[in-house]
Parts: C-alpha cells; structure tokens; sequence
C-alpha cells in the first residue's frame, strides 16, 4: 500500500472541475510526447499483469499504460526524483486511478520480486541512468520468461545540426580537451544503436523489432532556441558545463551567429530515434 500525499482540495468524490482538470489533462510533456506516443503503440494490451515503468518523469507514459491496461493489472513507477512522484500523485489522486505503485529510488536497484513483471517499459529512462549495465541486469532479473522489454531512446544524431556548430566553434580555438568533453557528453546521454543493442542481448532479451523514427523541432532563429523552456531546463546547463567559465558566454554568442547565418529561413533540429521492443527468452 502506497502512502500519498493528499491534496486537501481534492474531494472524496470524482468530480469534474474544469480548472484542476485543465492541469492534469495536460498529460504529454514536449519532449517525451513524440518517444512515449510510439512506444505506446508498440505495448500489446493484456489484463491481469504486472508491468513497470523506469524513469516516468510527470507521469508519462506511467498513468496512460496503466489506465489502458486497466484496474486488473498493476503498473509500477520507479524514478528517484521527488517532483516526479509529487506531480505523479496528484493526477492520479485527481483521476482516482488505483492500479499504480510509485518507487523511489534509481533503476539499478529495483526492489521488485525475481521474476514477477510482464512488462517493462522505458521513455528515453534508461539513457538517462548511471549504470545502465546494472539496470538492465535489474531488469532481466525482475522480469518473467516471455516477458516484455520496450524502450525509446533517442539516438547520438540528436540536434546535430547544434552540435555540429559547437564542435567547429571549440576547434577553431583548438579547444581539445572541451572536444573530448563533448564527444563524451554525447555518448552518455545518447548510445550508439549497436551498444544499446547489446545490453538486450547480453541481459537475454531476444530483440524482435527496432523502429527508427525521426521528429523535426523548428526555430524562428538561434535566440528562440536557446531561450525555449525545454532547451533552458533540459539542456543549457549541460553544454555550459563542458566550457571554462570564462568562455562560455563567448562561444555560445559565436554558435547563435553561426547557427543565424547558415539557416536565413529558419532552424530546424534533427531528432532521430529508436523504439526497441524486446522478449526475454
């Protein structure tokens, strides 16, 4: 039995109130909206399982999953950043939802039973992971034989078009170690489809079906880019802190030059990615 934190304004009852629910309606995040929406598809809908969540942010695709696969199933949610389990809980306190357990706490230690879950699923989690070695021996270790594995990732060529202009910005300085710093950023936060492959294979998940997919995120220019709510929270803080501090503003200012420059008509941004739907064997 979860513990939650009720909110005092939410009622015994289920009622529809227009300016609450306009909050929780609210369900598809920018960023994880296009990922989540196909990995969805990918989900073969069945009552009476048990299925996880790694990595479910505001709630998405954890509240969608669990309300399609209905109140016979259970669908649990680990993510070990408090605001995610607050957010979480007030939507499903809101919407009276029953059949979702929230974890906290990271991936590489799931505290599920052996061989319990039928399902697993990740939105762009398990790149975002410390050890994704260990998580996905967590996850071979919880999940049934003929169980279900399917994540969305998406892929090293995101916002190419970005990093390209930040790497021809730290050579003309001859900037090597920031180079290596950036190379490494990439590869942390994005892993190769080949390498992501592997940690199936290597954990015995038989992959079935990789779809590689791609979405466009278009700017008027280079400042409506950097100054987006998304770019601003998810990843400005990382590209500043491969610089020193004393360059930083100054490398920035010559990328939002370059990226103005190349593109008169507008920016428009690369995001490729790949949904991996897997069976353990």
């Amino acid at each position: 039995m979860i513990k939650k934190d009720k909110p005092d304004y939410i009622g015994a009852d289920y009622k529809f109130d227009t300016l609450l629910s306009s909050s929780v309606l609210d369900e598809l995040p920018l960023w994880s909206a296009p990922f989540g929406l196909s990995l969805l598809d990918e989900v073969k809908y069945f009552k009476n399982i048990k299925a996880l969540d790694i990595g479910f942010g505001s709630g998405f695709p954890l509240i969608e999953l669990a309300q399609r696969l209905g109140k016979t199933s259970i669908v649990y949610g680990i993510d070990p950043w408090p605001p995610s389990h607050k957010r979480t809980l007030y939507k499903l306190d809101y919407h009276k939802i029953t059949n979702v357990k929230l974890i906290k706490g990271a991936a590489e230690k799931i505290p599920l039973e052996d061989n319990s879950i039928d399902l697993i699923v990740s939105n762009n989690g398990t790149n975002n992971v410390r050890d994704v070695d260990k998580v996905f021996s967590e996850c071979r270790r919880i999940s049934k034989k003929g169980a279900r594995f399917i994540i969305a990732v998406n892929l090293d060529g995101t916002m190419i078009e970005f990093y390209d202009e930040y790497f021809k910005a730290l050579k003309k300085r001859g900037m090597k170690n920031e180079i290596e710093k950036l190379r490494k950023h990439i590869y942390d936060k994005r892993r190769p489809l080949k390498e992501l492959k592997s940690h199936f294979s290597n954990n015995g998940f038989k992959i079935d079906k990789v779809t590689l997919k791609e979405f466009k995120m278009k700017f008027s220019d280079a400042e409506s880019f950097f100054n987006h709510t998304l770019i601003k929270i998810g990843f400005l803080d990382s590209w500043k802190k491969i610089l020193p501090p004393n360059t930083s503003s100054d490398i920035l200012i010559e990328i939002t030059k370059e990226l103005n420059k190349s593109n008169k008509h507008g920016l428009v941004f690369s995001i490729p990615y790949a949904i991996i739907n897997s069976v353990k064997a």
